[in-house]
């Protein structure tokens, strides 16, 4: 689903540092907004007016992997390494 966002402030910032089709995590409040387009025909669509903006990027453009990318290939080399499980309560529900 692709949404139109109205940010403000360091959340317009953070936007800014993204291009169109780059994933992000945006939470805030919903609306609907109107506009006319080039046709001249009212037209009304989900709009998102942004409280936080969370980068989503964990693989850059070339393959090579971002600070995030790289932390989780660190965490599940030390999960390998020790051992652990991805998920501890991996058991059935007994109902």
């Amino acid at each position: 689903m692709w949404l139109s966002v109205l940010a403000f402030g360091r959340q317009a910032d953070a936007l800014a540092k993204h291009q169109k089709g780059e994933l992000v995590s945006v939470a805030g409040n919903m609306q609907i907004s109107q506009w006319t387009d080039q046709n001249g025909e009212m037209r009304q669509g989900w709009q998102v007016i942004a409280d936080s903006v969370i980068s989503a990027r964990t693989v850059r453009p070339g393959g090579r992997k971002g600070q995030q990318g790289q932390a989780t290939d660190a965490l599940n080399r030390t999960k390998q390494q020790t051992g652990q499980q991805d998920d501890p309560y991996e058991d059935e529900i007994p109902f």
